[in-house]
């Protein structure tokens, strides 16, 4: 076939099959079934280093927070101290401290809920923009694009 395409003969019958040996033909089946375990492997390790970053990132966010909060949970620590210090003391005044304190604990507890989830939504909104950047990144992949 190559020496007719060569010296510029064409096929009167019109064939343009190409033949090729079973040899040459298993060759190719082991070389792309290699190619595919490779792939696959490297896509393995991929997966594996996107979670460790996620892992991180969440670690780093655990830490981040924690000082965030810190302050404000040593306040409502300080609160529930000198709240227990009052209720040992049984006076009359003292009860209505008490009942201020206990309000302003209340506060302060729902104030670190808040700022808790505000960081935690900020944290998800950043693992999903993530997640999307890699969806559409598969999708192309998957259709062809680069």
């Amino acid at each position: 076939m190559r020496q007719k395409w060569e010296s510029g003969e064409t096929s009167d019958n019109g064939d343009s099959r190409v033949t090729i040996s079973e040899d040459t033909f298993e060759h190719l089946v082991a070389q792309t079934f290699r190619s595919e375990v490779k792939a696959k492997k490297v896509k393995g390790e991929l997966d594996l280093e996107r979670s460790n970053l996620e892992l991180g990132f969440i670690r780093a966010f655990k830490q981040y927070s924690s000082i965030e909060l810190a302050s404000i949970l040593s306040k409502i620590e300080d609160l529930r101290y000198e709240i227990e210090s009052l209720n040992k003391k049984s006076e009359k005044g003292i009860n209505e401290k008490i009942n201020s304190l206990k309000g302003e604990l209340n506060d302060l507890i729902k104030e670190c809920s808040i700022r808790e989830m505000e960081l935690y939504y900020e944290c998800m909104k950043k693992l999903v923009a993530a997640h999307e950047v890699e969806s559409k990144s598969s999708y192309k992949s998957s259709k062809g694009y680069k």
